[in-house]
């Protein structure tokens, strides 16, 4: 007889979940609101926006190496709170910000705190999520952040269309307290502390063994960083009335995807999964590039989601049983620095070509680039995993 699965939805993992689901609302309320914000009250091209915009994932890229490494060197739970302390610290900056190079400052005091909260609480997320049912676990905490995808955007640009836009970053503060409050309540178990050699060496920081996976997943993240930064400035430009509406739908596609997902990952189809993931993100793209209208805009969003919802969680698993137990902070540091490059790459990309090109031409790259990255897991990482993962 199969014995039972082990409980996954324990009071800390639902604290856990909610936390999450806060921290997202504070980040995606944001998002598609501050281009507009920057490009009308600082007179900034789409360039220039894109480059502020990106400034936060640089800065991450800072730390994000060696968050892993604080993590595992002091625990996810105190970790997480403290960076979080600092992300509501910074992102209250907004509200004093009045140049580009003020938001260029805030945007990097952000990408500092948010590389070791995001890294802590994935962290504290996996030591609470039972091993057997891992791709299940981080399928439904990431499905917060999705969540969060969902009624972040829209509330934004509902506030933004109705309120100073003082209100939007007040929405944002709160929410991140929220977050704090209720994080703040989380029971992880307890680990002993990692005792390293005094050498540094490169594995401290990252998982070696990961690195090349995690480098055709930063090609990814760069369509990612791309509709994060201009998706709304582009359904705008085709006709649609409520580009909210976009990121709903594309929340629903990631909630949808990750429902299942993870119960396929965990029952060895993580490679069915990526490949049809990264289909429906190409074929998304290249459809609302190809048909520009209202109508195709919204229809892709739902594709899209369904593709980042299955391959993001996807990767991170494959990434996580690639370490020990004891790496497991270290794993995930990868895992996020791999999308903090391909997102900040993605939102100066598609600056740069939409400011010379067109936006549909930037997002015409992010298909193509794509592309090429799921070709490249098809026929070149899928082949060398375990035939358990088919």
């Amino acid at each position: 007889m199969n014995s039972p699965k082990p409980r996954l939805w324990t009071p800390s993992f639902a604290l856990a979940c909610a936390a999450n689901f806060l921290l997202g609302m504070s980040f995606y309320v944001l998002m598609p609101t501050l281009p507009f914000h920057l490009m009308a009250q600082l007179q900034v091209d789409e360039a220039v926006a894109g480059g502020i915009l990106a400034s936060y994932v640089i800065a991450a890229l800072l730390v994000r190496p060696f968050s892993g490494f604080i993590v595992e060197r002091i625990d996810a739970k105190h970790a997480y709170l403290a960076a979080l302390a600092a992300y509501v610290l910074c992102t209250a900056g907004y509200l004093l910000a009045a140049s580009v190079l003020a938001f260029v400052f805030v945007r990097m005091g952000i990408g500092l705190a948010f590389a070791i909260l995001s890294t802590a609480s994935n962290t504290q997320a996996i030591d609470i999520i039972p091993s057997q049912r891992r791709g299940e676990g981080i399928g439904y905490f990431g499905l917060m952040s999705s969540l969060a995808m969902a009624m972040g955007p829209m509330a934004g640009l509902w506030l933004m269309d109705h309120f100073p836009f003082a209100l939007i970053f007040d929405a944002a503060i709160a929410s991140g307290v929220g977050g704090l409050v209720i994080a703040s309540f989380v029971r992880s178990p307890t680990k002993s502390r990692v005792v390293h050699s005094a050498v540094l060496s490169l594995d401290r920081f990252l998982l070696v063994r990961a690195i090349p996976l995690a480098c055709n997943l930063a090609v990814i993240g760069l369509a990612y960083g791309m509709l994060l930064a201009f998706a709304a400035v582009y359904g705008r430009q085709v006709g649609a009335q409520s580009t909210g509406l976009f990121f709903t739908l594309m929340a629903i596609g990631m909630m949808a995807a990750r429902a299942f997902s993870g119960r396929l990952v965990d029952g060895g189809k993580v490679v069915a999964v990526i490949n049809g993931g990264t289909l429906a993100i190409v074929v998304g793209l290249a459809v609302m590039v190809i048909f520009p209208g209202a109508g195709s805009f919204y229809l892709t969003g739902v594709f899209i989601g369904a593709g980042f919802g299955v391959v993001y969680p996807a990767y991170q698993t494959l990434i996580v049983n690639l370490g020990s137990n004891a790496q497991r902070g270290t794993a995930v540091a990868t895992y996020f620095t791999a999308l903090d490059v391909g997102i900040g790459l993605g939102m100066v990309l598609a600056g740069v070509v939409a400011a010379r090109v067109g936006m549909a031409q930037a997002f015409a790259s992010g298909s193509v680039l794509v592309l090429l990255a799921g070709a490249a897991f098809a026929f070149f990482f899928a082949r060398r995993l375990p035939a358990s993962a088919h």
